[in-house]
C-alpha cells in the first residue's frame, strides 16, 4: 500500500518541488528511488539452487535503506536486536531511559548532527553519573555504567519526533585492579523523585549548551518554520514537528485527527515519569537479567522501522489514514493526511548519510578497556546456532506463514532458538563476530527460509546476483515470471487555487 502511494505521488511531488526553485536533498531522492525499486524481481535478484531436485528460485533485491522502508526497516530492527541480545548487552538487568525534547530541540537534533550528539552526550553523562555516584556512595571502587542509545526520529503518528531510547544496564560494574577481577553491582530501586531531578540537571545542560553554541535565541520564541529556512528537508522537518502540511495550499494547515477530544477519563502519567519545559524522561521500562526473550523485544521495539504498514490506510477520497499504535491524551486514534503530505513527512523522516542512529557507551562502548570481559562471547556453531552458513541442519519453509495463533508463536520461538543463541560459547581463533546472514534475518522477520527448497525440503546454495537487465529478463521470461518494471505516474497539474507547478 505505501509502494503505491509512493508511485502514484512521488512525480508529482518532485515537479511541485522544484516549481517552487527547491530542490529535494539527493539522500532523500536515492532513498526514494531505491524503495521504488524494493522487491521488484525486474530490477535484479539473487538465484539460488537446489542440488537435490535440480530446481531454481530467486529472490530480488531489497534496497536496504534507513528512511522508511518497512521491509527493510524491519529486517535491519530484527539484525541490531539480535546482535545486542547475543554480543554486546551482558546477562544483567536493563532499564530503558526515554528522553523526548520540545518541539524547538526536536528540529535542531533531527537536522543538526553535532546539537543531536551533544544532547545524547549530556543525556548519557546525566543518567551514568547517577548510577556511578550512587555506587561510589556505597564505597564502590571504579564504578563505571554502560548504555546503547537509539535516536529515533518519528512517532507514532509520522511526525518528526527525534527523542531517545537507551538501554542503560541498571547498575554498574566494578574493576577491581588488585585482584583483576569485573563484577556487576546491581542498582537499587529508581524513584520519582529522581527521575524529576535528573529531567530538570538535563534540561538545564542542554539550554546552556544550546546557547554556548549560538543554537538558542532567548529573545522570544522562534518559530519552527523560520528554524528551517533554506533548506527543503528541515523546512518539511519543522513542519511535521507540528503536525501540519509544509507546502501547497494546505501549507500550514494541522493533520486532521480521528477521535481528537473523544477521551473522557483524565490523562494519567505513567510511573518514573517526569517532564520540565517540554523535555521528559521516563524510566519505567525494566528487564530482568535472564529475560533474554523480552530483552529481544525490548531492542527492537527501540529500533523499529518508521512506518508498520499494516496500519497504513487509504480512505476512498484517496486520502490516507494511518492508525495510532495507543491513543493519544486527546483521544486520538488515527492521523488522517493528503498524499501529498504523505510524500513531505517520508522525506522528512529520512536520516542524514554517515550518521549513526545507534551507538555505544560507557563499557559497552568499543574502546572500553573492560569491554571484552563485559559482553557475552558467543558463537553460533559453538552454541548450537543457525548453521546455514555450512549447508547444515534443517529449517522452517512457506508452511509456517500460514500458521495462526499458538502456531505462529511456537514457530516464532524456534526460530530464535536456531537462529540467536543465548549459551555462552567461545570466539574461534583469528575470527571477528559476524553479524547474521540475510536468509537468516528473513527468516526471522517472515518465518520463511529462502535457502530451504519448497520442492524437496533440500537445501539451496546461491548461483549468482543477476543484475545485467537482458540476464534478468531472460531468467525471468524462462521461469514464467513478470518482467515489467512499474511505471510511476505521470505528473498531475496544480489544484484550483495554486499555481505554479505542472506548467
Amino acid at each position: 500500500m505505501l509502494f503505491s502511494v509512493v508511485q502514484a505521488e512521488w512525480n508529482t511531488f518532485a515537479q511541485r518541488v522544484a516549481a517552487g526553485e527547491r530542490v529535494v536533498p539527493r539522500f532523500c531522492v536515492r532513498e526514494v528511488e531505491a524503495f521504488l525499486r524494493c522487491g521488484i524481481l525486474a530490477h535484479g535478484f539473487a538465484r539460488v539452487h537446489c542440488d537435490t531436485c535440480r530446481k531454481d528460485d530467486v529472490v530480488a533485491f531489497s534496497c536496504k535503506g534507513r528512511g522508511f522502508c518497512p521491509s527493510c526497516g524491519t529486517r535491519r530492527m530484527v539484525d541490531t536486536a539480535a546482535w545486542l541480545v547475543d554480543h554486546v548487552i551482558p546477562a544483567v538487568p536493563v532499564r530503558q531511559w526515554v528522553l523526548s525534547l520540545p518541539y524547538r530541540v526536536r528540529v535542531l537534533c533531527a537536522y543538526d548532527p553535532d546539537v543531536c550528539a551533544g544532547v545524547r552526550r549530556i543525556l548519557v553523562r546525566a543518567v551514568s553519573g547517577y548510577y556511578e555516584s550512587r555506587a561510589r556512595l556505597l564505597g564502590l571502587p571504579r564504578a563505571r555504567a554502560g548504555a546503547v542509545a537509539f535516536a529515533q526520529r518519528f512517532d507514532s503518528g509520522l511526525r518528526v519526533n527525534l527523542h531517545f531510547h537507551v538501554l542503560w544496564l541498571d547498575g554498574v560494574y566494578v574493576h577491581d585492579l588488585r585482584l583483576g577481577r569485573v563484577e556487576f553491582c546491581e542498582h537499587e530501586e529508581v524513584t520519582d523523585v529522581e527521575v524529576a531531578k535528573l529531567v530538570s540537571a538535563i534540561r538545564d545542560r542542554v539550554l546552556r549548551y544550546l546557547r554556548r553554541t549560538g543554537k538558542w535565541a532567548d529573545e522570544g520564541d522562534v518559530d519552527c518554520e523560520a528554524s528551517g529556512a533554506g533548506d527543503l528537508q528541515q523546512e518539511l522537518g519543522a513542519a511535521a514537528v507540528q503536525g501540519k502540511a509544509a507546502l501547497g495550499e494546505r501549507a500550514g494547515r494541522r493533520d486532521q485527527r480521528i477521535g481528537q477530544g473523544t477521551r473522557a477519563e483524565p490523562f494519567v502519567k505513567a510511573p518514573l515519569c517526569a517532564d520540565v519545559d517540554g523535555f521528559s524522561l521516563h524510566a519505567g521500562v525494566w528487564v530482568a537479567a535472564r529475560d533474554r526473550e523480552r530483552l529481544e523485544k525490548l531492542c527492537r521495539y527501540a529500533g523499529r522501522p518508521a512506518i508498520a504498514e499494516s496500519r497504513l490506510r487509504v480512505l476512498p477520497d484517496g486520502r490516507v489514514a494511518y492508525s495510532l499504535k495507543k491513543t493519544w491524551k486527546d483521544g486520538t486514534t488515527h492521523v488522517v493526511l493528503e498524499p501529498q503530505v504523505l510524500m513531505e513527512r517520508l522525506c522528512a523522516l529520512v536520516p542524514r548519510p554517515r550518521r549513526h542512529l545507534v551507538t555505544y557507551h560507557g563499557v559497552l562502548a568499543p574502546a572500553a578497556g573492560i569491554r571484552p570481559r563485559v559482553v557475552p562471547q558467543v558463537d553460533e556453531v559453538e552454541a548450537g546456532g543457525c548453521r546455514h552458513a555450512d549447508g547444515e541442519g534443517g529449517g522452517v519453509g512457506e508452511e509456517p506463514i500460514a500458521a495462526a495463533g499458538g502456531e505462529v508463536d511456537a514457530v516464532r520461538r524456534m526460530l530464535r532458538q536456531r537462529l540467536v543463541p543465548h549459551r555462552p560459547g567461545k570466539r574461534r581463533q583469528g575470527q571477528g563476530r559476524r553479524r547474521y546472514s540475510w536468509p537468516q534475518l528473513l527468516a526471522r522477520v517472515f518465518l520463511i527460509d529462502v535457502l530451504l527448497c519448497r520442492h524437496c525440503g533440500g537445501r539451496r546454495r546461491l548461483l549468482a546476483a543477476i543484475h545485467d537487465p537482458e540476464s534478468i529478463r531472460r531468467v525471468l521470461v524462462a521461469m514464467r515470471l513478470p518482467t515489467e518494471v512499474p511505471v510511476l505516474a505521470a505528473p498531475r497539474g496544480p489544484p484550483a487555487g495554486e499555481a505554479g507547478f505542472g506548467e
